[in-house]
């Protein structure tokens, strides 16, 4: 709080929780995506004050998601994956993960790689494992990176490519991914 701007409007940020929650509402009344997303992630943690309340959460993301929000159909996502606010449904959280994917979300593709790569709630495919993994590596997603560069390692669902696989794990290790730094040392075990 305090001399903060609104990441919505660039007005200063109250000082209370209660004027910063009513400049959220006054945004959500404008059905600006990011403050009904926002909002949603507050009753999810009970932030600003609120109750906590998944119900009221999922509500608001999927209003935020109606509105085109991205993170919002991620979290949606996740709600359905969780079963928080809404029915466990696995079938609906592929679907809102895909849309958010499509739109460049990091997170929604990582996880639609993990879930095409293990066949959980997904036909098992490598091939599609690799790209939704390669769409979040682009991005700079460390796990990502490192599960590409695994994915070349093996062979799976791209051409076998040490190189490749290498500056994969290069990259995620960069980032301080311990994993990715096993996975280098076992490629190449002379360095």
């Amino acid at each position: 709080m305090g001399d903060r701007e609104c990441p919505l409007c660039r007005a200063p940020i109250s000082k209370s929780r209660e004027e910063e929650l009513a400049m959220l509402r006054r945004h959500v009344e404008n059905d600006n995506p990011a403050a009904v997303r926002q909002l949603g992630g507050c009753y999810s943690t009970g932030n600003l004050g609120l109750v906590p309340s998944h119900k009221k959460a999922a509500r608001l993301f999927q209003r935020a998601a109606d509105l085109g929000d991205a993170l919002a159909m991620y979290n949606l996502g996740c709600a359905y994956r969780d079963g928080e606010g809404v029915k466990l449904d696995k079938k609906k959280m592929v679907k809102y993960w895909r849309m958010a994917a499509d739109r460049g979300n990091a997170d929604a593709q990582y996880n639609l790689g993990h879930r095409f790569e293990i066949g959980a709630s997904v036909a098992q495919d490598d091939a599609e494992a690799a790209r939704f993994y390669k769409l979040a590596a682009d991005q700079g997603f460390a796990k990502a990176e490192n599960n590409l560069g695994v994915m070349y390692a093996q062979g799976r669902g791209v051409a076998c490519d040490d190189a490749e696989a290498a500056r994969w794990f290069e990259r995620a290790a960069a980032k301080g991914y311990e994993g990715a730094k096993k996975n280098f040392a076992q490629l190449h075990p002379d360095l």
